[in-house]
């Protein structure tokens, strides 16, 4: 009975978030929608001219870096054959970020590698969920003093990082990260489905 009874209490626990993250991607798409494409856009014309999308962040935000770099540069769908896009997540590297860590200080390591990688024309996509990360911030400063376009995936009411970027999708949200972060990996799926059409690579009906 004890078990039925937690079982019960879980499942409510469940719907509820899943509802309110729900809630929280249609608010996203309600005000922000123009907003993604435009990020979309940004991002298609540096590839059409031979730039790169240079992608970080940290925890949680660097899983979604990586996600979303792999499936610009591998694969996003199945049913689109495309060239492959030249998108780098700073954070992939465990040698180049502790030896930075270590050797730099934790909150110079982004901008350490934009310095590295990182060219004129670039596009740098910074992702934090409270908005706050140092390290995030100090990679879209660099980026904007040496030319590159900044984009960033934010939460809450965009917190420092929010006047660094010259793009940000903000989910207004500061209560708990995961939230922010589902709608971050879907606004950045969004933003490679449309890079896609806006490149050619696949039609409306796809």
């Amino acid at each position: 009975m004890e078990m039925m009874e937690k079982k019960d209490g879980l499942e409510h626990t469940v719907r509820a978030a899943m509802r309110f993250s729900a809630h929280l991607k249609e608010q996203v798409a309600e005000t922000q929608a123009g907003v993604i494409v435009e990020m979309a856009q940004a991002a298609a014309r540096c590839f059409e001219h031979g730039g790169k999308l240079l992608l970080c962040g940290n925890g949680g935000s660097a899983a979604d870096a990586q996600h979303l770099a792999t499936e610009l540069s591998i694969r996003f769908r199945k049913s689109v054959q495309r060239r492959a896009l030249p998108a780098i997540a700073l954070n992939a590297d465990t040698t180049a970020l502790t030896a930075g860590a270590n050797d730099l200080g934790y909150d110079a390591v982004f901008g350490r590698l934009l310095e590295a990688y990182g060219a004129p024309g670039d596009v740098v996509l910074g992702i934090s969920t409270s908005g706050n990360s140092m390290s995030v911030a100090n990679a879209l400063s660099y980026a904007r003093d040496h030319g590159m376009q900044t984009m960033a995936l934010l939460g809450g009411d965009g917190g420092c990082i929010r006047p660094l970027a010259d793009l940000a999708l903000i989910v207004p949200y500061a209560d708990a990260a995961d939230r922010v972060q589902e709608c971050h990996i879907a606004a950045g799926h969004c933003m490679i489905d449309c890079i896609e059409r806006l490149m050619g690579f696949c039609s409306d009906s796809q």
